[in-house]
């Protein structure tokens, strides 16, 4: 906890003869982060003999996966077991190409018939439009001396008022449909631009004729014919279906205890690209937890019998050191929010911690209701149960939740209401009458935390640079932030000083500042007290949250007090609808402003980050 787990540099050197056991020991043990070489004097390793063989077969192997649609959990124990077997490669590879050749099949047929099936209900849904005018098809083509327009059209009847200005020549059948007219106009030749000129006005949507086949018998039987041959084809493509489900049941597990072994020995057979490479021997650079750096050491002599070379050495000022968080379990869920924003470096202070102790709180503060944590916390209860991967965010609502019970009980609140059944609840501080002395508390809080923060960043600045740098650089904002207060103070008659004391402690303050951080502290010096003030929205966000919520109880019980069924059953929805909207945004906002607090405000005083992930050689996340 505030540390990170402690690391060590190793390095690994050996013959050739040794590599492929070595590999496959650091790959069991699942604890070296490889640090990949990049070529200089010495060269990169090349892949195994067998990489592009696995690389191809694991890339058939996911594509039957997707193919199929597997999405069920592997079973880690029987990938256990089938670790300990030895398994032919090309046995595999045979079965695998036998699957795939029986999914590409079945996924090939069943394509063929969808196809079909899209154009036999376009042809029917042609056909259907054709059918009320009481034409053969062949009705429509086949003329010399006249065109033929046929599909949807707008205003039909003013359509044939101008036709018959243009020409007396033609023949039209019209019918309507749901509110949609549609024609089957034949017409002169010689009049076909003029036509089809004043069909445009009229927005005609053609129907595409040519499209169609030639049939002797009439469109309605056709159309019986279609039909049959279409639930011929749904009845073919649900049998193929299902044939696809069968072999889908028959391979998944299969499929993916074989998938994750040919990635965790792909894996072992790129590994050497990561190493550095002479003409007989490899080099292995990386990092380990330093407390199980001897057992490493002793596993790999014992495989090797001691052809191998190893060194282990403190982490140096200058190297990259991946990091592994470390924290016990009722505070690890919070580790969530650093892998949202960065990873501590290496020798700074976790603030996973801080972030235990503050957020709850924060977000508590915000939302405090005992009903609100009440409703909250049984419905991330539930969401943890039902989405066991979102575990650790819902841990941290869950501590949220408390929080809300346990503020909303300072403040008197069980869903805005103050009183219950007569009794007022007892409480601390009241919310909707008290917001002057609620907006000092929030200020304070924000004083306190802001401070937190610069005398961690004092700290860490300490370990690296010294004290004079640490003072200069973190202690100036202490003394700035006294000399305001001392000034301020002093003008109001709060206490008994020179003003001039105020001021020369902020004179102080500057010279430390720019001596610390130079001009770009300089810039800084009035960004402190807006992330004090930034604080406020404590207050707001909570006022807001409660003013709400009366105003939803003041609007049901109006409802309600009428006595009328209607009236108790409108109540009841404004109670149940308005207080559902008011949470989902309290949780919303309270959740998002205590974040940005902690990143914006908090963490700029001490944290740095940008830290690689510590990811052990062989493990799966």
């Amino acid at each position: 906890m505030l540390k990170p787990l402690e690391m060590s540099k190793i390095i690994l050197a050996g013959p050739d003869s040794e590599m492929e056991q070595t590999i496959k020991a650091l790959h069991k043990m699942k604890i070296l982060h490889i640090s990949d070489h990049k070529k200089d004097d010495v060269d990169i390793g090349a892949p195994m003999e067998d990489a592009e063989k696995l690389s191809e077969i694991l890339v058939k192997v996911r594509s039957i996966i997707s193919g199929l649609g597997i999405k069920h959990e592997l079973n880690h124990k029987k990938l256990d077991e089938m670790r300990k077997q030895k398994q032919s490669l090309s046995k595999f590879e045979k079965e695998i190409l036998a699957v795939e050749s029986e999914l590409n099949g079945k996924i090939t047929k069943i394509n063929d018939i969808e196809n079909e099936i899209k154009a036999k209900k376009e042809l029917i849904r042609k056909l259907g439009l054709l059918k009320p005018f009481n034409l053969s098809i062949n009705s429509y083509s086949g003329y010399n001396s006249i065109c033929n327009f046929t599909g949807q059209i707008k205003n039909i009847g003013n359509f044939i008022d101008e036709l018959k200005k243009i020409t007396s020549k033609y023949d039209v059948k019209k019918y309507s449909e749901n509110k949609k007219d549609f024609i089957a106009l034949f017409v002169d030749k010689t009049k076909s631009k003029e036509t089809q000129d004043l069909l445009g006005k009229y927005n005609f949507l053609p129907l595409d004729i040519p499209s169609i086949p030639k049939i002797k018998t009439d469109i309605s039987k056709y159309m019986i014919k279609l039909n049959n041959h279409l639930s011929s084809l749904e009845k073919r493509k649900t049998s193929l279906d299902r044939s696809l489900q069968n072999l889908k049941k028959r391979n998944s597990e299969s499929l993916l205890l074989n998938g994750a072994l040919l990635k965790e020995k792909l894996e072992r057979a790129e590994a050497p690209l990561r190493f550095a490479k002479t003409k007989n021997s490899f080099i292995i650079n990386g990092w380990l937890p330093k407390i199980k750096v001897e057992k490493a050491k002793e596993i790999l002599e014992k495989i090797t019998k001691q052809r191998i070379f190893i060194r282990t050495e403190d982490a140096g000022k200058e190297d990259n050191i991946p990091v592994k968080l470390k924290n016990p379990g009722i505070v690890a869920p919070f580790e969530f929010f650093m892998e949202l924003y960065a990873l501590p470096k290496y020798r700074e202070i976790d603030p996973t911690f801080f972030l235990f102790l503050t957020f709850p709180l924060l977000f508590g503060f915000m939302l405090g209701d005992m009903g609100y944590g009440l409703a909250t916390l049984a419905v991330f209860w539930l969401l943890k149960r039902a989405m066991p991967k979102a575990r650790n965010l819902l841990d941290i609502m869950i501590f949220a939740s408390l929080a809300t019970i346990f503020f909303g009980a300072l403040f008197g609140e069980f869903f805005g209401f103050e009183k219950l059944f007569g009794y007022e609840l007892p409480h601390i501080l009241s919310r909707a009458h008290q917001i002057n002395l609620l907006l000092y508390i929030a200020i304070a809080v924000g004083i306190v935390h802001i401070n937190w923060g610069i005398l961690v960043g004092f700290y860490n600045v300490l370990k690296h640079h010294g004290f004079f740098k640490a003072s200069c650089e973190k202690l100036s904002w202490v003394v700035l932030e006294s000399g305001v207060a001392l000034l301020v103070m002093s003008y109001m008659k709060m206490i008994i000083l020179p003003a001039y004391i105020g001021y020369a402690l902020i004179l102080l303050s500057i010279v430390m500042l720019y001596l610390g951080e130079g001009v770009k502290g300089l810039v800084e010096l009035p960004g402190i007290f807006s992330n004090i003030l930034s604080y406020a929205r404590l207050m707001a966000l909570g006022l807001a949250s409660v003013e709400l919520a009366i105003v939803i109880n003041d609007f049901a019980l109006k409802f309600i007090g009428s006595g009328t069924i209607i009236g108790i059953v409108s109540g009841v929805l404004v109670l149940l609808v308005g207080h559902i909207i008011n949470i989902g945004v309290g949780v919303l906002g309270s959740f998002l402003h205590s974040l940005r607090l902690h990143y914006v405000e908090f963490f700029t005083k001490f944290f740095e980050g940008g830290a690689i992930r510590y990811r052990p050689f062989g493990a799966t996340s």
